[in-house]
């Protein structure tokens, strides 16, 4: 399971390489990409890339272009399944929430009868 910033940065990497074998990206892009919300350093981003190489979700290669550092990033098989398993992700939550929800009412149901049943002496 991705943390938070795995998942942020494995939305923008895939929207942008979802049609494509392979892309280059700077670690400024993505820091821009993610800045509104999360603010992270290179050697952040770096640790971020990194965890993704790991759970199987993309193929890295670190390049150089113009004396600038990039990435080569190309998606691996989990990784053209992300926006799949995220989707199956969200569904199991709101599964769970759904069922949370039915047995509290069951609960306030039932509470609510063996309240009024104790106070008519049955």
């Amino acid at each position: 399971m991705l943390n938070k910033v795995e998942s942020k940065t494995m939305n923008y990497i895939y929207e942008k390489c979802k049609d494509k074998k392979s892309i280059l990206i700077t670690p400024k892009e993505l820091l821009v990409a993610l800045m509104p919300k999360m603010e992270l350093t290179a050697k952040e981003m770096d640790a971020v890339m990194k965890n993704l190489v790991l759970d199987e979700y993309i193929e890295l290669v670190d390049g150089n272009k113009s004396g600038n550092k990039v990435y080569i990033v190309a998606l691996t098989i989990k990784g053209a399944a992300y926006d799949r398993e995220r989707h199956a992700a969200k569904m199991m939550r709101l599964k769970s929430l759904g069922w949370k929800v039915l047995l509290t009412v069951v609960g306030v149901v039932l509470a609510t009868i063996l309240t009024r049943i104790l106070r008519r002496g049955w």
